[in-house]
């Protein structure tokens, strides 16, 4: 019996089908440490039957598991060989939050073209574009009209996250400075197919058409006005079931935290996701898209509700009343709630004074709605409360400000206004005082 159950034990360990029952699905490659692999850019594969041939023009590479925006140009043959023209590279791994890689993504100019900006974005889903070029024979200039472009498809995956984080870098060029980065992530069943969509630029004619199945505006639920592309049909079972929309607006040389929550429509069970992150305004189209626009990213993550679970913080706690040491180094414990969105509850549960020898139990110091900063590995605390009721009718303001590092060191500053009389409270993970 012994060895049944030792057995027994052995396969849940290693089955990856329990696995899965434990483990909360991930982004593949979230970290960008893994394997990268050669870019083809969808949009430059052949149909055997028709041409004779399958082309795979290499652009730069991706991370495995996801697809930058790279774009091969227009098509065109010699001798029986395919080239792209205005081949555009927008994306490539750097320097990573504490790590080797991380992806840079930049809206950069067509080198054939420049006045055609192409947008950076990386998706879990296969990103596209397309374009019907014609050449003016009065001017010999080339006109790009019917642009389009996206993501299509996405990632198998079942689970319900409460949101995504990353860490990320932005800078902004000369020609648009105030285009917004964009973050879009969502979850669904079933599937939608759109016809028609042009897929394959050529140098001369038409581009040859598709039939996308989940383009994004379309399991979006987006108005298709001025999009390329047929009509849109559904399975009986599609369903968008949740959605992240976010922007990033600001500039940051140092790393810092992105955090975004999905809304749910629907109680229903995923079948795919996709997320999407771009350096410039993702749904704005061609005219919006700025040159030199950057955003660099690292560490893509899914946040479960599990994630959002209380941390306790042991340290010390310092507290200083009317020119008089209160407490001098007192063991204490303080508790972080994490939100969503970027805040969290702060707790300092059973403070209590030392007043004349005589002990005053002020109780629970709690300060909600507190906003959490991280840049460089450094999480930043501030948050206040008014009018706070604590033991025997005492009310006080409270202001919060503190740090906490990634190794869990804590400097807090926790300032207390009661009656006119100003309690300053420190807590530290150490007994050094900020």
């Amino acid at each position: 019996m012994k060895s049944l159950y030792a057995t027994l034990i052995s396969s849940m360990l290693i089955s990856p089908l329990c696995f899965n029952v434990f483990a909360q699905q991930q982004l593949p490659n979230a970290d960008f440490e893994g394997e990268w692999v050669d870019c083809m850019p969808w949009t430059f594969y052949q149909d055997e039957d028709s041409l004779g041939k399958v082309s795979k023009f290499i652009i730069g590479k991706n991370p495995a598991g996801w697809n930058v925006s790279n774009v091969s140009g227009m098509v065109s043959f010699y001798n029986g060989a395919a080239s792209g023209l205005g081949a555009t590279q927008v994306g490539d791994s750097v320097g990573g939050f504490n790590s080797n890689a991380a992806i840079q993504l930049v809206n950069t100019p067509n080198p054939f073209m420049d006045a055609q900006i192409v947008p950076g974005y990386i998706s879990l889903g296969t990103a596209w574009s397309t374009a019907n070029p014609t050449f003016d024979l009065t001017t010999f200039n080339l006109i790009v009209t019917k642009s389009d472009g996206g993501s299509w498809g996405g990632m198998n995956f079942t689970e319900r996250p409460v949101g995504l984080e990353f860490m990320y870098k932005r800078s902004r060029g000369e020609d648009k400075p105030d285009e917004k980065s964009t973050v879009v992530a969502y979850l669904w069943k079933g599937h939608w197919t759109q016809k028609d969509v042009p897929a394959i630029v050529y140098m001369a004619g038409s581009p040859v058409s598709v039939d996308m199945v989940d383009r994004d505006r379309c399991v979006l639920g987006m108005d298709m006005t001025g999009c390329q592309g047929g009509e849109v049909t559904k399975t009986d079972d599609a369903e968008l079931i949740a959605v992240l929309k976010a922007e990033i607006t600001e500039n940051t040389d140092e790393w810092t935290k992105f955090s975004g929550k999905f809304e749910y429509y629907s109680d229903a069970t995923p079948e795919m996701i996709n997320v999407i992150i771009a350096a410039g305004d993702y749904f704005g189209g061609a005219s919006v898209v700025g040159k030199g626009n950057a955003l660099v990213v690292d560490d893509v993550k899914l946040i479960y509700a599990d994630d959002t679970q209380s941390q306790n913080y042991p340290g010390y706690l310092n507290v200083e009343m009317m020119g008089g040491q209160i407490a001098d180094n007192q063991p204490s414990t303080i508790v972080i709630t994490p939100t969503g969105d970027g805040k969290c509850t702060f707790l300092l549960p059973d403070l209590t004074l030392n007043l004349g020898g005589s002990e005053m139990a002020l109780g629970d110091i709690k300060v909600e709605d507190v906003t959490m900063t991280e840049a460089n590995g450094i999480t930043t605390y501030a948050g206040e409360v008014k009018g706070l009721t604590l033991t025997g009718g005492i009310i006080a303001d409270v202001n919060l400000n503190g740090t906490i590092t990634a190794a869990g060191e804590v400097n807090m500053k926790i300032d207390v206004m009661w009656n006119s009389v100003p309690i300053n409270v420190t807590f530290t993970s150490s007994t050094s005082a900020i």
